[in-house]
């Protein structure tokens, strides 16, 4: 029922009370009448308000669950281009240690290649989706408590703690190098960094150890959070199939 129609009863429960004309038994009939149309009338009103807003709210979180599925494969194939570009990076460290150690040095590598020691592959990752939906107060849409609490910490949690050791590692990384290396080695006509001539000096010999475990490290990790974003994609993908 319109709420025109409800206010029509309403004006009409008002004017029986005020009949002057009637008896307060005929007033008592008819206004039970009319209070028993409005409450039908507002009862029928409100389950549909409530049924159109639970459908709402189930496909604003189908919506939000689609696209955040979506969004974890993208990040989770860009921290794969990552790790690619990464181990290359890692392996200029493997080999450059391993010539120190066996005391074979290939000069043109360790010299041409020597962009390895100051090169970043910083993580970033949009959480605009995920921001908004959550400042709006709707992460209180998502039934499946298990799967938000997933969502939730990869987002506040996981990611955030990627982006800040990426963050630390190559300013770290490029101070170190300024400091021990860069102003030590000498720099031809090419602006080709001869590292190859200070891999005696103990602080650069340590800087090769120190960093190459340390990227390692960054592998791992970044190999291990795409695999926990492609785990709650799938996970996402099985609750929105349901």
């Amino acid at each position: 029922m319109s709420e025109e129609k409800i206010i029509k009863h309403t004006k009409a429960a008002v004017h029986i009370v005020a009949n002057k004309e009637k008896t307060w038994r005929k007033k008592i009939f008819e206004l039970l009448e009319e209070v028993a149309i409005i409450i039908f009338a507002v009862s029928i009103t409100l389950a549909l308000h409530n049924w159109n807003d639970g459908r709402n709210e189930r496909k604003m979180e189908k919506d939000f669950l689609t696209g955040t599925s979506q969004d974890l494969k993208n990040e989770a194939r860009n921290l794969d281009l990552a790790v690619i570009n990464i181990k290359r990076t890692a392996a200029y460290y493997d080999t450059v240690w391993q010539q120190i150690n066996s005391g074979r040095l290939d000069v043109a590598y360790i010299d041409t290649n020597s962009g390895q020691l100051v090169n970043t592959m910083y993580f970033k990752f949009d959480d605009g989706r995920f921001e908004s939906f959550k400042s709006s107060g709707y992460l209180r849409l998502i039934e499946n408590q298990a799967l938000l609490k997933d969502i939730t910490s990869l987002y506040t949690t996981e990611m955030p703690f990627q982006v800040s050791a990426d963050e630390y590692i190559y300013q770290s990384r490029r101070t170190d190098y300024t400091t021990y290396i860069g102003v030590k080695a000498p720099v031809d006509s090419k602006k080709v960094v001869h590292v190859s001539k200070i891999l005696n000096d103990p602080a650069v010999r340590y800087q090769i150890v120190f960093y190459g475990d340390y990227i390692h490290e960054r592998i791992r990790q970044k190999e291990k959070l795409a695999k926990d974003l492609r785990s709650v994609a799938a996970e996402i993908d099985s609750e929105l199939s349901k």
